[in-house]
Parts: C-alpha cells; sequence; structure tokens
C-alpha cells in the first residue's frame, strides 16, 4: 500500500512538472516575440507558410492555457482524494475512494498526454518557421 501512495505521489508531482515546464516554454515563447518589432500590416504575408504557422500556434494559446487550468484543478482534487484515502479506515470505503482515485489519475494522465501532444506540434511548427 506505501509503495502506491509513493507511485501516486511520484505521479502527481510529475504533473505538476510538466504543467509547470508547458507554462514556462509558453512564456518564453511569447517573451520571445514580444521581443520583435511586428511588422506594418502592409507588409504582413500570411500566404507564405510562416504567417501561417505562427497563426497557428497563437490560435493554440487559448485551449494550451484552459488545459493548464484544469490541470491544476486535476492534481488539487487528487491531492485532496488522497487525503481522503488516507484518512479513511473502512476497507470498504477505501476501495471505493481508491477506485474514484484511480479515475482522477487517468484524466490527468489523459490531460498530460494531450499538452505533450500540442508542445510536440508547436515545436515541430517553430522548426518549420526557422526552416
Amino acid at each position: 500500500m506505501g509503495t502506491d501512495m509513493k507511485t501516486r505521489t511520484m505521479v502527481a508531482a510529475i504533473a505538476v512538472a510538466t504543467g509547470l515546464f508547458v507554462t514556462g516554454a509558453v512564456a518564453q515563447h511569447e517573451e520571445h516575440h514580444t521581443d520583435q518589432a511586428a511588422p506594418p500590416a502592409d507588409q504582413t504575408d500570411t500566404g507564405k507558410m510562416g504567417g501561417m504557422m505562427a497563426g497557428g500556434m497563437m490560435s493554440q494559446m487559448p485551449q494550451m492555457m484552459m488545459g493548464q487550468d484544469e490541470t491544476g484543478k486535476l492534481v488539487e482534487a487528487l491531492v485532496k482524494s488522497l487525503a481522503v484515502i488516507e484518512a479513511e479506515k473502512n476497507p470498504d470505503a477505501r476501495k471505493a475512494e481508491l477506485a474514484e482515485h484511480g479515475a482522477l489519475l487517468n484524466q490527468l494522465q489523459a490531460k498530460v498526454e494531450a499538452q505533450s501532444h500540442r508542445m510536440d506540434m508547436m515545436r515541430h511548427m517553430m522548426s518549420e518557421q526557422k526552416k
């Protein structure tokens, strides 16, 4: 039972670290682009691949930020769930709580994987822009 608790705690810690990494990468990316002067509107060529890619990345920002909020809420729910499990003395009730905790872990895993996929796509789009 102790190993399961440690595993769950590690998963939550990894999820938080991943969330912080994604937030930091997005913030760094935003900072990088605010340092560059924007071309005048009449000189912007959105027909080129680079313009399309930048627009695609920017359109994903709200989705990524919402994903960060959802991930944070899931981590909070996992921490609370773990506290309930640790405090529960009734084996049947504990088993039910563990099942709910497992469902939360599955949701968190899906969110982290989706965020990772979006980051990979952005990395690919950014590397295509540099070419």
